[in-house]
């Protein structure tokens, strides 16, 4: 059992340090310039995305198998460990486009910073609560008196496990204490040591986890929730339209492959993520895909639910109505 920890603790070290070394130049030609020798010269798009996971996995797979250079659009990466400097980074305008969760969107909307919500490649937190197989909690509820591992506390992780312990019947600010515990390998050693009773991970870590029967998920969130939408300023869309209802058709096409040929969609990830079985892999893949809402659309429903816990943790004065931060007109 031993050895066979140790092995997955190795491949989760690999895994980080390659991910690590796939973050883009954050060189800024202005957008609309830029061409591909696969397609007509659309332009540039500078984007955004948070390394190491795969919810957005929808674009992922375009920049891996060249979708959006054949279409004549030049991406260029931007990979970031959390998403509030990534969005930070887009109301800056050192980015374009940015991947990440719609209370991104809210809350530079409550800012008067015109960021609005084009499309969602991932409905849903994220992010599941993992513990040991061999420990004794059943349900959250059991988990009273614990120390607990988010990502980052404030992240969409520690939302997601908030609004869990709360409809289980534990006040998250007294009952339970929660912790940073990062990604892959650190995220693995805070639930492995002790430091921490569970730890929410997100794809392709969770199936490499429960691959090795040492772990088991105690809680997926369950609800709605606009986790990763395609967001941008709406001045920049303004003048770049043609160029993001091309990025927006070019991403809704990639789904639709992915939908049909979930080989194919593995082909493509395992070039990212070339350091994890093919079998974990694929099934990190289809766990991904059964959350790509139909036509890219945000659904109000997960809109509403993300306006809650905003509302609920007092990062929102007040209510912002749905066609103030969604403008879905710019899908095929």
């Amino acid at each position: 059992m031993k050895s066979v920890k140790t092995v997955v603790y190795a491949l989760l070290v690999l895994m980080v340090a390659a991910l690590a070394a796939c973050g883009k130049s954050s060189s800024e030609p202005p957008a609309g310039e830029g061409s591909s020798a696969g397609g007509t010269a659309a332009g540039t798009i500078r984007l955004g995305l948070v390394g190491g996971g795969m919810t957005p996995m929808v674009a992922q797979i375009g920049l891996s198998d060249g979708s959006y250079e054949q279409a004549g659009i030049q991406v260029e990466e931007n990979d970031f460990t959390a998403g509030a400097d990534m969005v930070q980074a887009l109301v800056g305008g050192s980015l374009d486009v940015v991947l990440g969760s719609y209370e991104h969107v809210l809350r530079q909307q409550q800012n008067g910073l015109g960021v609005k919500a084009y499309g969602e490649i991932f409905n849903g937190v994220g992010y599941a609560l993992i513990v040991k197989q061999d420990a004794p909690y059943q349900s959250l509820a059991d988990l009273k008196g614990t120390t607990l591992a988010v990502t980052k506390v404030g992240s969409l992780s520690d939302t997601g496990l908030r609004e869990g312990l709360k409809e289980a019947g534990i006040d998250p600010e007294k009952e339970v204490q929660l912790i940073n515990g990062g990604s892959g390998a650190t995220m693995l050693a805070a639930i492995e040591s002790g430091q921490a009773a569970g730890g929410m991970v997100s794809e392709p870590t969770i199936s490499q986890m429960l691959a090795t029967g040492n772990y088991r998920i105690l809680y997926d969130p369950p609800f709605d929730y606009a986790g990763i939408v395609i967001m941008a300023k709406s001045d920049w869309v303004a003048k770049n339209e043609e160029l993001m209802k091309l990025f927006l058709k070019v991403t809704a096409e990639i789904n639709d492959r992915a939908q049909q040929d979930a080989a194919g969609a593995v082909e493509a990830m395992a070039k990212t993520f070339n350091q994890i079985p093919r079998d974990v892999l694929e099934s990190a893949v289809h766990n991904q895909l059964v959350k790509v809402p139909a036509g890219l659309e945000v659904t109000k429903d997960g809109a509403a639910y993300v306006q809650k816990t905003q509302l609920d943790q007092g990062i929102l004065k007040k209510e912002i109505a749905y066609d103030e931060t969604v403008d879905l007109s710019l899908l095929p």
